[in-house]
């Protein structure tokens, strides 16, 4: 197990996605942890801004530099689902699991401006920015609620199948595509001028992801039952299956679509498969990626965020024209890079029955902390030196990994250890650990 968390520590922090098929490849800009499970991502194009729920948080990256320029607190454990963008409002929609609503976020100033209730258990969103208008998929109410964006209330409330999961929307049609998460296997589709389910394609088993391209009026569906892993691509138009495309990935799980290049992208756990719309062929398969995906299609960049616990990371993938090209894919997979040790910092002589070990810049230490039981994780946390370098403190509990992060504590579930447990301490540079001699 330590053995799998520092290997996957080393492939977020900057290992490269193998890439296996065509040339003209895209290539991975950047590639980095972030401090809580990340749950879903969005991009706002018109201003190059891509939204990452996790925790009880929603991050806000630029994406010319890639970094975090603001933190959005919803406040409360919410669970936090999907994530969808208004670009001509300047809002940001966020599903929460477990109150049974939506976080409106005003962009300008990266505050919650309003909550709006709206069913049991709700999942994807996804916005109509000529209608101003918000879709929600509530799981276990098996509805769609309608959210007026000017005023944030529901204005209707739409019967659909059964577990439906994520939305998509064509605003050049006014329609809206649900899947339906059961067996059932299919997907209903919502008039936008009616708020009525106005037909219903059969799809495949387990439906999860689904992505519109406006251009060429096609929809794709992804298909995550174990024995029918694949995508289904709809002619919008008549409604119908034209394609079924297998997937030789881990179940895939989510789609996106970029309509300037008419390039589609299905995640799957560590994969991301990449389709020509034009001829619905699959053109290459990245080794890396995750779990959901956005594309902006100004710069033809991808993110992806996925979660191998205890660590969650998000991707970024240059497919653009003028991306640089990818190394040749090599026919065994490249083991990930040994972690740097680092120039020690100075640390001042312990105290009386204390000793400092040095921690590996970059990556997750595992150390048996020798505290007493019920240990508060503040004292381990206050134990690494210098502060700066901590990013996060995690350890395996009853089965489970119980997280604490420097940069979301309200969001920790971590609040003590007991003696002898293991606990990966994770930094970002050089650092050192100060702890009870054995």
């Amino acid at each position: 197990m330590k053995l799998r968390l520092l290997l996957m520590l080393a492939l977020v922090m900057g290992a490269a996605l193998l890439a296996r098929g065509a040339a003209a490849q895209p290539s991975v800009t950047v590639q980095y942890l972030l401090g809580v499970a990340a749950a879903d991502v969005d991009v706002d194009a018109d201003r190059n801004l891509i939204y990452v729920t996790g925790g009880d948080n929603v991050s806000v990256i630029d994406g010319g530099t890639n970094t975090v320029v603001a933190k959005v607190a919803l406040g409360g454990w919410n669970w936090p689902q999907e994530v969808a963008v208004n670009p001509a409002t300047n809002r940001i929609y966020v599903t929460n699991g477990l109150s049974g609503t939506v976080s409106v976020i005003d962009g300008a100033s990266n505050t919650v401006v309003a909550t709006v209730p709206v069913g049991l258990r709700p999942a994807g969103v996804a916005v109509n920015p000529t209608t101003n208008l918000i879709y929600v998929a509530n799981h276990e109410s098996h509805t769609v609620s309608v959210i007026d964006g000017g005023s944030n209330t529901v204005v209707a409330t739409v019967p659909v199948g059964d577990w439906p999961h994520q939305v998509a929307v064509s605003p050049a049609t006014n329609r809206i595509y649900v899947t339906n998460a059961g067996y059932s296997g299919n997907l209903d589709i919502i008039d936008g001028a009616t708020n009525s389910v106005v037909g219903t394609v059969a799809v495949g088993n387990w439906p999860l992801g689904v992505a519109v391209n406006p251009v060429t009026d096609r929809i794709y569906v992804v298909n995550s039952a174990m024995e029918d892993l694949s995508v289904s691509v709809i002619d919008a138009a008549t409604n119908t299956v034209v394609a079924t495309l297998p997937m030789g990935m881990p179940r895939p799980m989510d789609v996106a679509v970029n309509p300037t290049t008419n390039r589609i992208y299905v995640t799957g756990f560590d994969d991301v498969s990449v389709i020509d719309g034009a001829t619905n062929s699959l053109l290459y398969t990245l080794h890396g990626g995750g779990s959901n995906v956005a594309v902006n299609p100004v710069t033809s960049r991808v993110y992806t965020v996925g979660v191998s616990a205890p660590f969650s990371w998000l991707c970024v993938i240059d497919d653009s024209s003028s991306a640089a090209p990818p190394p040749a894919a090599s026919p065994t997979p490249v083991p990930a890079p040994t972690p740097t040790a680092c120039p020690l910092p100075p640390a001042p002589p312990p105290a009386d029955g204390m000793e400092w070990v040095p921690l590996q810049c970059g990556t997750c230490n595992p150390n048996a902390t020798t505290y007493p039981d019920s240990t508060p994780i503040g004292t381990i946390a206050a134990s690494v030196a210098p502060p700066g370098e901590l990013e996060s403190l995690w350890g395996f509990e009853g089965g489970v990994w119980r997280g604490w992060s420097a940069e979301f504590p309200e969001a920790s579930d971590l609040t003590q250890v007991d003696r002898l447990d293991v606990v990966f301490i994770c930094v970002e540079g050089s650092a050192t650990f100060t702890r009870p001699v054995i």
